[in-house]
């Protein structure tokens, strides 16, 4: 327990250095694995087979999103309850959040498994890419237990007081997931199926790892043994406290759908390709954004529970700079070097490089604020306040680019999709700030009457 009381007395940059650095190794190793996923298919099977993984994307980020929930929400809630110094809550939170992930994970596979051929169908693909998308989707599908234990128990474990063995795990994951990814893509030739069986594998890796160290009786927060499984009002607040990263995690699958629906309208697979390189290059930036993002949560929620709030802002403040200047470096970077990042993935194709370009250079602009967007949504999240997080979340990936991914490319054709995404980040972001600068000076007037 020593770990964790160290969040409400340590200098809050050494308290940053410890949580933030592994949050971002992290993040980042998994955006680097998932790029190597892109560059095996991509250099291998071609845009094609970009074009198949792409349309599959929904239905990964779907099962994610379900463990994005359960571990956004259960870690904040234990993490608030271990400021509050009720340990037993947060031992009744962890072994609720275990029962309910492997219920969840069961319904989605049968379920899963039985809907993915006619919505497949549906979509009317050619035969060629319809393999893909099918063959991809189901082992996805069949895998999503791993996929989910590993991504509730990685917060879970970083709010346990162990951001450094969080990382280990997810560097383990990675290693091994690109393993597997050449074996499975380059020497058995397995395509796509390959890469989503690594996929798999690699998480079922870590959801091992995770479970041992909650099992093993060396984690601050224990398995409660005398409480119920399934405790009803738990799963409720823990779906309340996780419904906006849920909602944004969902939200983005919903959005590769309606951006896939309109490329094909617009333009060709060519141009579905070229979304799904652009998806790989930023998913990485998005990735340090939400190593930084969850890094200062369990300090943030710790602290609120502890009611020291000079320490929240301060943290806050720390964060917001770090994301802001990581936002303009990544704009200038990509603005100088945009097919340089591209042909990464194929180096061959000058159509599928000139679509990409323009894409990725208009995509820059939101990249520019996505970080401040993100670490000040998180804010509302680690504080316990889902409907702010949630409306926040529901406005910047669902109510306003839906609207501007359907208008905008009546008026501006192909470029009004990638357009898009930069009207919706903006709006947000102008939202999120009327949202903080209002908690700001509650907590200010809290304190002078208090």
């Amino acid at each position: 327990m020593k770990q964790v009381k160290k969040l409400e007395n340590e200098k809050i940059n050494n308290l940053m250095i410890r949580y933030v650095i592994p949050s971002i190794a992290g993040t980042v190793i998994i955006g680097i694995y998932g790029i190597i996923d892109g560059i095996f298919i991509g250099r291998t099977i071609g845009a094609e087979g970009l074009a198949g993984v792409t349309f599959s994307f929904p239905v990964l980020i779907a099962i994610s999103s379900i463990g994005v929930m359960i571990g956004a929400g259960s870690s904040a809630i234990i993490s608030i309850s271990l400021g509050k110094k009720d340990y037993k809550k947060a031992s009744c939170i962890l072994k609720t959040a275990l029962t309910y992930i492997i219920l969840i994970s069961l319904i989605i596979t049968c379920f899963g498994y039985l809907l993915i051929d006619p919505v497949i169908s549906f979509m009317n693909l050619s035969k060629n890419l319809e393999s893909y998308v099918v063959g991809y989707s189901k082992i996805i599908i069949l895998g999503a237990i791993a996929q989910i234990f590993a991504i509730s128990l990685d917060p879970i474990l970083r709010n346990d007081g162990f951001p450094k063995k969080s990382m280990i795990i997810l560097a383990l994951m990675s290693v091994f997931n690109i393993i597997l990814d050449y074996m499975l893509i380059v020497v058995f030739n397995f395509g796509v199926m390959g890469a989503a069986a690594a996929t798999v594998l690699a998480q079922g890796l870590g959801s091992i790892l995770y479970l041992k160290h909650f099992l093993s009786g060396k984690s601050n927060v224990k398995i409660g043994k005398n409480s119920p499984f399934l405790q009803f009002s738990l799963i409720k607040r823990i779906a309340k406290t996780g419904f906006s990263p849920f909602i944004m995690e969902l939200a983005f699958g919903i959005l590769m759908i309606v951006h896939n629906i309109q490329f094909m309208r617009y333009g060709s697979s060519l141009d579905v390709s070229a979304y799904g390189i652009v998806i790989y290059i930023t998913s990485f930036l998005y990735m340090v954004y939400l190593g930084i993002s969850e890094g200062v949560q369990p300090l943030i929620s710790y602290n609120h529970g502890a009611k020291k709030f000079n320490r929240v802002f301060e943290i806050l403040k720390k964060a917001v700079f770090v994301n802001a200047i990581l936002g303009i470096c990544s704009f200038l970077t990509i603005l100088k070097f945009p097919n340089l990042l591209i042909k990464i993935f194929n180096p061959h194709d000058t159509n599928l490089i000139a679509t990409t370009t323009i894409g990725l250079e208009i995509h820059n602009f939101a990249i520019l604020i996505m970080g401040v967007s993100m670490v000040l949504m998180m804010y509302f999240l680690a504080t316990e306040q889902p409907k702010i997080a949630g409306f926040l979340s529901l406005g910047r990936t669902l109510i306003f680019i839906l609207p501007a991914i359907i208008l905008l490319p009546i008026y501006l054709g192909i470029k009004g999709i990638w357009w898009a995404t930069v009207f919706s980040e903006y709006l947000s972001f102008i939202i999120t700030i009327y949202f903080i600068t209002k908690e700001f000076k509650k907590i200010k007037y809290e304190k002078i009457r208090g």
